[in-house]
């Protein structure tokens, strides 16, 4: 199966990812968009991996859950990824040294277990689709976009799977670690 590691959100949150989402459609011709009930933050892919391997991800995120507080993340901004003359378009989050701390802790973790290191920067972003052609710039879009300082709580890790049912992806919670938090 296909995983990876992520922040679930809430019907709320992905309801206001949802509304951003239709406006930045609405400046499309073409794109492909992600489902509403699809919107989670990607902490780690992970890719292929046989049953026997998701009992080493279930230590990992159980011994990362240890002892770790919720925290608060806070969306902030319109952001793209260029891929040739299509886009990468995604929400941001406000720098978060919990979120920070979490990923470091995590990329630790799985290093540990005999799982590469992520070369690439952690750039926290909700992608709401990939590969958009706008009918203008980008900017004017950004700027014509307010996104509400919406906060949420993280207070989990899920590790997810990517899968194809009725030819739509789907990302299915297959097993979710709570934190040990007092908070």
């Amino acid at each position: 199966m296909r995983v990876f590691l992520a922040i679930e959100f809430t019907e709320e949150v992905k309801e206001y990812l949802y509304k951003i989402q239709q406006i930045v459609k609405n400046h499309s011709s073409a794109g492909n968009f992600t489902s509403k009930e699809n919107f989670h933050l990607t902490l780690r892919f992970i890719g292929e991996v046989k049953e026997h391997e998701l009992n080493k991800l279930k230590e990992i995120i159980n011994y990362i859950s240890l002892n770790r507080e919720n925290f608060q993340i806070v969306f902030k901004e319109l952001g793209e990824f260029p891929r040739k003359n299509k886009k990468i378009i995604w929400i941001g989050l406000q720098q978060n040294k919990e979120l920070d701390l979490l990923y470091s802790n995590l990329e630790d973790r799985l290093e540990f277990y005999e799982y590469p290191k992520e070369e690439r920067k952690f750039v926290p972003h909700i992608t709401l689709g990939r590969e958009i052609i706008f009918t203008e710039e980008f900017n004017n879009i950004k700027n014509s976009i307010e996104i509400d300082k919406v906060k949420m709580t993280v207070n989990k890790i899920s590790i997810m799977e990517s899968t194809r049912k009725n030819g739509q992806l789907t990302y299915i919670p297959i097993y979710v670690k709570q934190f040990n938090s007092k908070c």
